[in-house]
């Protein structure tokens, strides 16, 4: 979900050099519909986390999206969007009903975690939720979480970082990156505390919003910046028991593709779908076997 943020800001690699036709990406999100259209077994229990939960049977397992704007399916049809396959796909493979909740929204990490504007903090509410499914006796299967790439872009929309190595944007970069793996351990704490562990947490990287797979893309300060952001996210992902999902390597070159403005096409989300179906094959047993049924 990330685009041109600022330099690469190190003494330990070489200064980028942007793609003569880079430019930034700011037009108005549009993607094809999907073809052919998706049945939707399926619902979405939650959109924004801010309306009551409906009643759900007490049979169904729940897949949790927590984080950014990749979580609720921005920014077309979420129902359209990697979750319903995701749970849809769950559903199957554990033999039971699966429905998707989203708590997400457009949170930064430090929102996320502390709350914007007099809201209830992100955090809070997937712990609280959590809490209240595990006190019911019913299966959160899967939580993914895609958290921080509103950070590194708000150094662009709010900064105007767009490269050139600016003396203060290397440096709210740098401090972003000391923060992450703090913010992150509170962040994991509490999940962990609040989940069942044979819950796994999929945690995801982040592709670079201006690499079309043109000369000269993968190594633009745009995709500097990514590159050393996403090392921070897994060593994260790596110390804290999660699994990654690898959407940098799935989205490298296929950005004009797979991206309107900074958020996925459907084309994108199908690529985030396989993205997660792979990953939760290849999770060890202990992570799936508590939940499947005969």
């Amino acid at each position: 979900m990330l685009s041109l943020a600022c330099g690469d800001g190190s003494d330990r690699s070489p200064r980028a050099t942007p793609a003569p036709s880079a430019t930034l990406r700011d037009f108005p999100f549009s993607t094809p519909e999907p073809r052919p259209r998706r049945p939707l077994p399926t619902g979405l229990g939650s959109f924004d986390g801010n309306t009551p939960l409906p009643e759900l049977p007490p049979d169904t397992a729940v897949y949790l999206s927590l984080g950014d704007s990749l979580q609720y399916g921005c920014c077309a049809d979420p129902e359209l969007s990697s979750h319903p396959l995701f749970a849809d796909y769950l559903s199957q493979r554990l033999k039971r009903p699966v429905v998707w909740v989203s708590l997400a929204g457009n949170d930064t990490l430090v929102e996320f975690i502390g709350g914007a504007g007099g809201q209830t903090p992100q955090l809070d509410r997937a712990v609280e939720l959590l809490q209240r499914f595990r006190s019911e006796g019913r299966d959160v299967v899967a939580i993914t979480l895609s958290i921080g790439g509103n950070d590194l872009l708000a150094l662009r929309t709010q900064m105007g970082c767009t490269g050139g190595g600016r003396p203060e944007c290397l440096e709210a970069f740098q401090e972003m990156l000391l923060r992450y793996p703090e913010q992150m351990e509170v962040v994991y704490s509490r999940l962990n505390a609040a989940k069942d562990p044979a819950t796994p947490i999929l945690q995801n990287n982040y592709y670079d919003a201006m690499d079309c797979g043109r000369p000269g893309d993968e190594i633009s300060a745009s995709a500097v910046s990514v590159g050393i952001f996403n090392g921070y996210i897994e060593g994260v992902v790596r110390t804290r028991g999660a699994f990654l999902r690898d959407f940098s390597t799935a989205f490298r070159g296929r950005a004009c593709e797979y991206i309107s403005g900074v958020d996925p096409t459907y084309a994108g989300y199908d690529a985030i779908f396989e993205v997660d179906r792979v990953l939760y094959e290849s999770l060890p047993s202990e992570f799936l076997e508590p939940f499947v049924r005969p």
